[in-house]
């Protein structure tokens, strides 16, 4: 079954060429509660990047998953773009062959 994004998207399974060389980004992923103290449940699932430190100028990019739908798109295009580079990999947890097509 196939999540149905709610926005527009470009898809390509062409590859492009490298146009820059930096570090390596730091990755977070939190599960985000609106209250300051964590007390509430939380409403979504935020994907953090912070910057290498030659961009360390540059605020860390947050990309806000507010509902499951969101979220599992994002993951399955990943899931697919991920065989298409490393068609060789080990599955991940939950990844069937249905995920790669």
């Amino acid at each position: 079954m196939a999540i149905k994004p709610r926005a527009e998207f470009t898809r390509s399974n062409k590859p492009k060429q490298g146009y820059a060389k930096i570090g390596e980004p730091q990755f977070e992923i939190t599960a985000w509660c609106p209250d300051e103290n964590a007390k509430l449940p939380p409403e979504q699932v935020h994907f953090i990047v912070h910057w290498p430190a030659q961009l360390s100028d540059l605020p860390p990019l947050v990309l806000r998953f507010k509902s499951p739908d969101t979220l599992g798109f994002f993951i399955e295009e990943l899931t697919k773009y991920r065989r298409v580079v490393w068609p060789d990999c080990q599955p991940v947890e939950g990844e069937t062959a249905s995920n790669n097509a």
